[in-house]
């Protein structure tokens, strides 16, 4: 009766790690997964943005989402930042924006993202404005698995460079 309780337990202890070993690589692989839904998140925002798809851009975010621009006052709930994200459209501008994404990481139900950018705004009437810059992005998980944003930080950081930008 020891010996097989003594083989019983032997056998599981050694069960242990394999388990562990198992729901870590499960682990691995859904963070990985999530961190390529933000990745593609963000491109889908970026050609929603640039054709001035608001509607699309809608079921993006977390009905209280807070965008902060550089130099402009917090921009709080998902149709205040449609609003302000359709501005330039609005006005007949053309945007291009073009994102490289610096670090994605996942903690539970919530991602973050870490991107450089860079936007083109050729106004109606006037030269293009040019802004680039740095982003840091809070997104929330759903229970349906999708990601929505809920946080938007931007500033003009001076680290980068036009050179640097994807598209050039």
């Amino acid at each position: 009766m020891i010996k097989t309780a003594i083989l019983v337990s032997a056998i599981f202890a050694l069960s242990i790690p394999a388990s562990s070993t198992w729901a870590a690589e499960t682990h691995a692989q859904t963070k990985s997964t999530d961190e390529q839904k933000i990745a593609r998140w963000s491109t889908r925002w970026k050609q929603y943005f640039e054709a001035g798809d608001t509607e699309q851009l809608r079921e993006m975010y977390e009905s209280d989402a807070v965008l902060m621009t550089h130099g402009t006052p917090a921009v709080r709930g998902v149709e205040a930042i449609l609003t302000f994200l359709g501005r330039n459209t609005k006005a007949g501008n053309k945007v291009r924006i073009d994102f490289a994404n610096e670090e994605i990481l996942i903690d539970g139900n919530r991602g973050y993202l870490t991107a450089k950018y860079w936007m083109t705004i050729e106004r109606s009437e006037g030269d293009p404005v040019e802004v680039k810059g740095r982003s840091f992005l809070v997104f929330k998980k759903g229970s349906n698995g999708a990601w929505r944003l809920w946080r938007d930080m931007d500033n003009q950081a001076p680290d980068v460079l036009t050179e640097e930008r994807p598209a050039n």
